[in-house]
């Protein structure tokens, strides 16, 4: 098998039909390759959906079972079935370019790499709020580093990224205490994490704008409370994936650094007149607070259990 295909769901059998049916779409890849679709304990009718595109495509889709809520969880189930010597993943809610597979594999053939990074594209079905600035923004999904293929030194978006299964032997699976839970949409970084581990480890990492998803924006991610509740838990996830500084001086727990970062954001808010930017800072005292919360919160755990402290 070349190259697998790892797709985790949970309770999202429509957007699922519509992926599903973009797959069908592919171009015909000269290469064995399969589709693993990982439920990851849907109560909805995720599992049919799959069944009938087995029973009535051509597409070479297995349903694999994870109960295990967590899309890390499920995405490491994934991986142990998975019998490609590439593993590629992507999401439930996207839509794949005809070439995506191919450029895929054509990169991995012509460069001595570990891991692709394709072309994470939103997709607007609705008008875009006048209000948001996309440059930066993963709130709303997307992955853009231009036209060139080129070797990068950053994660891969999970959406759209593949590597070789070897990697996963060598730097082990994802974080469990990461990433999304259900239709919670918290914690996050568990991708990043991941490549991170590649980038610390001086992977090579290759950029492939050929290899293209399309991410159909929700519109109910595209507002004022979401976009909030997001940059807090980003704040929350990426100090969990990191850790707290072993070192420095703390207040109950939290660098004191990182109440000094909260109070410029705070006064950056109540000073700015243009109502985007004051909106881009409220979101940096969001995300500060997050880190605040988290950075406590651990704290608190390596106080009482050293052990517990430790990543996976």
């Amino acid at each position: 098998m070349d190259l697998s295909v790892v797709l985790p769901t949970y309770n999202r059998a429509e957007s699922l039909r519509k992926a599903l049916e973009s797959f069908q779409r592919l171009a015909n890849p000269a290469f064995e390759w399969e589709l693993l679709v990982v439920d990851n304990k849907s109560d909805d009718s995720t599992r049919n959906v799959v069944e009938t595109f087995s029973h009535s495509s051509e597409l070479p889709i297995r349903y694999v079972f994870e109960s295990t809520q967590g899309r890390s969880a499920a995405l490491n189930t994934g991986i142990a079935e998975a019998q490609g010597d590439i593993i590629a993943f992507t999401d439930d809610d996207v839509l794949v370019h005809p070439d995506w597979l191919r450029e895929i594999k054509k990169t991995f053939d012509e460069h001595d790499c570990s891991a692709v990074a394709g072309r994470v594209v939103p997709q607007w079905n609705h008008a875009k709020p006048h209000w948001l600035e996309m440059n930066g923004h993963f709130a709303v999904t997307n992955f853009e580093l231009g036209d060139k293929l080129k070797e990068i030194r950053i994660p891969p978006l999970g959406a759209n990224s593949a590597f070789r299964k070897q990697v996963f032997e060598k730097y082990g699976l994802f974080r469990l205490d990461l990433g999304v839970r259900g239709n919670k949409h918290t914690i996050t970084c568990d991708d990043t994490e991941f490549g991170e581990r590649l980038v610390a480890g001086n992977e090579r990492i290759i950029y492939c704008p050929g290899a293209i998803i399309y991410h159909p924006v929700d519109p109910q991610r595209t507002t004022k409370k979401y976009f909030l509740s997001w940059y807090y838990y980003n704040g929350v996830s990426v100090t969990r994936t990191f850790g707290v500084p072993q070192e420095g001086v703390f207040w109950f727990g939290i660098p004191r650094w990182l109440y000094r970062e909260f109070l410029t954001n705070c006064f950056r808010w109540f000073v700015t007149l243009n109502s985007k930017q004051r909106f881009q800072n409220k979101l940096a005292v969001y995300r500060s607070f997050g880190n605040m919360v988290e950075s406590h919160r651990l704290s608190t755990q390596r106080t009482m259990s050293p052990q517990s402290f430790e990543s996976p």
